[in-house]
């Protein structure tokens, strides 16, 4: 094979790599961590009070998982459920947004409010709990492996 048509073959296949590249980029899905980051952004000093105001609690809700039942459990305070107005438990997902999920602030009797993730993918996942009383609001934020 003469150097010229050593050139062809280099050529067309830097193009055939250069194709591919480009197919994969355009075809790879991107997620933002959040679809409105800016105006979150900018409201992060409330998220700062909110997050003030929980370590400020006497006593804090607690969070325990069962991997042999794949429930997550969050214990909640008498004082607390007895005053709160709303609030929400988030599942975040942080390598894709398909698999979040919320969920209401709803206790049981016992004052716990218990989630069965045995459908969720395993893996990191992040529990966003948002919640306010007649006075506050508050925020937590914790990382887990199911």
């Amino acid at each position: 094979m003469n150097w010229g048509n050593k050139i062809v073959v280099a050529f067309i296949g830097f193009v055939g790599v250069l194709f591919t590249m480009v197919y994969v980029s355009v075809n790879t899905d991107f997620n933002l961590v959040e679809e409105d980051y800016y105006e979150k952004e900018l409201a992060y000093e409330d998220q700062i009070q909110r997050i003030k105001n929980h370590n400020e609690l006497a006593q804090k809700p607690t969070f325990k998982i069962n991997r042999s039942t794949f429930q997550v459990e969050l214990a909640f305070p008498d004082q607390l459920v007895d005053s709160i107005v709303e609030g929400q438990v988030m599942f975040y997902r942080p390598n894709t947004d398909r698999y979040d999920k919320e969920i209401p602030l709803k206790f049981n009797e016992e004052g716990k409010l218990l989630i069965d993730v045995s459908t969720y993918p395993v893996g990191a996942w992040k529990l966003k709990i948002n919640w306010s009383d007649r006075e506050k609001e508050y925020y937590k934020e914790i990382a887990f492996v199911i």
